[in-house]
């Protein structure tokens, strides 16, 4: 009889350990998800995968929601980008897309910003040669290593999604710029004071800035609602940015940082195709503007090119998340430092 007892004792607690370890791996096939709203003027390639719905022609602006999973074991500052659509609990992955119309996306937006859980907002415009599945999992990353807890928004212009199709790219993004500006014109109209942040890379630099500069002449209003801008490699004349972009902005009351390697090969390649060094270069010393604080992040920058720094280097993501999280300025980020130069001032990360 002891010996039944203790058997089914035994029984008992096996069954409970095997218990515990379905469980344990149950909860360790769970994806976390992370869903955002967009705005894009691509238009819609006639596909109906979430992957493959926008192609890459110029198209009027429509709104929508999508859903991306994340790696299950995702490390900060890694873009686990499937090189085709297999096993997704290892890769970002675009898994649901919904259209909206005008009045039901700002009905979304009102509804998510009223949950108390979610109030601020980060606006992303992707860069050159990116389709619109790696900008929303670029996006979905960045929100994600950034612990951003509010309303991410991104925003797709039609870029040609190839390296071959830079001029078109140009073309494209300068298209583009009426209707983002249109865009951060109504998400400010619905956002209380300072909670709108805006990331815009590479190419993607050129539509924010001329968007927002227009924003700053045309509606000087509602530029209090917006935290921070971010302008990470801007692909823009560097003298142009110097001398008629960046003062067309700086200086408004929104802080604008932008961020600026010597390590960028991606932009070197501009130059030589332009003729001329590009605002995300660093020279000498990196572009000044007066109003707005460049970060050399040269001693910061990862991956092969150099380029997409912004997503890659825990260091530039770390001080990221102080000016879109919490508004700091550079004098205010533990991880910089001044360095002060005949032309003005510009920062650096400690060593």
């Amino acid at each position: 009889m002891m010996q039944t007892c203790r058997s089914i004792l035994l029984v008992l607690l096996l069954a409970l350990e095997l218990a515990g370890c379905s469980s344990s791996y149950q909860a360790d096939l769970v994806q976390p998800l992370r869903s955002f709203l967009y705005a894009t003027d691509r238009a819609r390639s006639g596909e109906q995968h979430p992957a493959d719905f926008y192609g890459t022609d110029r198209g009027p602006l429509q709104y929508g929601s999508c859903t991306v999973a994340i790696p299950k074991r995702h490390r900060i500052a890694n873009f686990e980008m499937p090189h085709e659509r297999s096993h997704p609990e290892r890769y970002f992955t675009l898994q649901s897309l919904d259209t909206l119309d005008q009045q039901s996306f700002f009905s979304e937006l009102a509804h998510l910003r009223r949950s108390g859980r979610q109030l601020a907002v980060l606006v992303f415009v992707h860069g050159y040669s990116i389709c619109f599945e790696e900008a929303a999992l670029r996006l979905a990353q960045i929100s994600t290593d950034l612990d951003f807890r509010g309303v991410p928004l991104l925003y797709s212009w039609p870029s040609g999604c190839s390296v071959r199709l830079y001029r078109e790219d140009e073309r494209s993004v300068a298209a583009s710029e009426g209707n983002l500006y249109r865009f951060l014109a109504g998400i400010a109209e619905r956002s209380g004071p300072g909670e709108i942040s805006l990331l815009a890379h590479s190419m993607g630099t050129r539509a924010m800035s001329a968007a927002f500069a227009l924003l700053a002449r045309e509606r000087p209003e509602l530029l209090r609602r917006f935290r921070a801008v971010v302008l990470a490699a801007p692909d823009i004349d560097g003298e142009r940015f110097r001398n008629e972009v960046g003062p067309a902005f700086a200086g408004k009351g929104v802080p604008v940082t932008l961020y600026a390697s010597r390590s960028d090969k991606a932009l070197r390649i501009s130059e030589s195709v332009n003729g001329n060094p590009r605002a995300g270069e660093v020279k000498e010393i990196p572009v000044i503007v007066p109003g707005i604080e460049t970060v050399d992040v040269t001693d910061a920058s990862d991956g092969f090119l150099g380029h997409s720094y912004y997503g890659q280097s825990r260091t530039v993501l770390g001080d990221m998340f102080y000016i879109i999280n919490h508004g700091l300025p550079a004098a205010e980020r533990f991880s910089l430092e001044p360095v002060d130069t005949v032309e003005g001032r510009y920062w650096k990360f400690r060593k």
